[in-house]
């Protein structure tokens, strides 16, 4: 074989100095799971959403980011949550809201089962589930348990129990999808999702109380799933802060393109009013940060169509009155 023929030796790349800090990512997985997929990779992380035998394997091949990106999270699943989870019930003990048996406990046994989703299903999987499920057992099980919203079998009780169950699979549904496969859960599998949530605690509770108890769970958690795994909650928040970024840029010409939304949040199902103007006011001045927003909008299912199309004709606006001004 003749010396130019020889082939090419693959890159290996591996920066675990991308692999962010334990606090960072818990909140990169809740909001921004999306850039999370590429950060990781971009880390040399060949299974962001893989399991724990698969990033040990990358970590024994000579992986160090998939080592500090184990590390990082089973801190969070193990060490983190049960107890934050210990802290929150003390506080919620102290404030005199009856609960009943030890919660720490039920923290341990989250992370437990944690840690057996994270071998089976994917280590984000495991830290999302353990945690979230770790925290909302608090008020779904103690407190339901201790007659904090009424009687144990009660329409209130119901309703605290599905809620628990819809937050913690709407939140993790979004964010472990995201991760996995670098874009968000389409419309069509948050609804199924949606649906598998409602009918499980159904025939669960079905065998174990009352129907009329086990409707209230089941209808909770399915309005739960929904509002968490369309991040509906956020989209008040999201509309304010755009409304502000794009007054604030209109009427005092102060740069706010870092602030908007959609540069912080992937999972938003329903576009930013005001997002499309707020670019337009950038686009001849700051092109750089209006192409950056504009990929921020193509890892957001509901502002996809005010990115890349929208921000290409209107360069090409702004490129043509460049052209004819001088001419002028």
């Amino acid at each position: 074989m003749a010396e130019g023929d020889r082939p090419e030796v693959p890159v290996i790349v591996d920066v675990p100095e991308r692999v962010p800090g334990a606090f960072a990512l818990l909140g990169l997985l809740m909001l921004r799971p999306i850039d999370l997929h590429y950060r990781l990779r971009e880390a040399g992380i060949r299974s962001p959403a893989g399991r724990i035998g698969q990033l040990w394997r990358e970590q024994a091949e000579g992986g160090r980011a998939a080592g500090a990106f184990v590390a990082r999270m089973l801190l969070l699943l193990v060490v983190l949550s049960p107890g934050l989870t210990v802290l929150t019930g003390l506080g919620l003990h102290v404030m005199g809201v009856p609960m009943r048996g030890v919660w720490f406990l039920s923290a341990a046994l989250c992370s437990a089962v944690g840690l057996v989703v994270a071998l089976v299903s994917g280590l984000a999987s495991g830290v999302l589930l353990g945690s979230l499920a770790s925290m909302s057992m608090l008020a779904g099980l103690h407190a339901t348990a201790g007659g904090a919203f009424g009687p144990e079998s009660g329409g209130l009780a119901a309703m605290a129990v599905g809620i628990c169950l819809g937050i913690v699979s709407g939140l993790s549904a979004g964010s472990i999808g995201g991760l996995a496969s670098g874009r968000g859960p389409s419309v069509r599998n948050v609804q199924v999702a949606a649906i598998a949530t409602s009918v499980v605690p159904m025939f669960v509770w079905s065998g174990a109380s009352s129907v009329s108890f086990a409707g209230a769970v089941a209808a909770s958690a399915l309005v739960a799933f929904l509002a968490c795994a369309f991040r509906l909650p956020f989209y008040a928040l999201e509309v304010l802060a755009q409304a502000v970024a794009y007054a604030v840029e209109r009427f005092t010409g102060r740069p706010t393109l870092r602030w908007v939304p959609v540069r912080h949040h992937n999972l938003s199902y329903l576009p930013h009013p005001f997002l499309g103007r707020h670019l337009a006011l950038a686009v001849r001045s700051r092109p750089a940060e209006v192409l950056a927003v504009a990929d921020a909008c193509l890892r957001s299912p509901g502002n996809i169509l005010v990115g890349w199309p929208w921000v290409v004709e209107a360069l090409e606006r702004a490129h043509a009155q460049e052209a004819v001004e001088p001419q002028a």
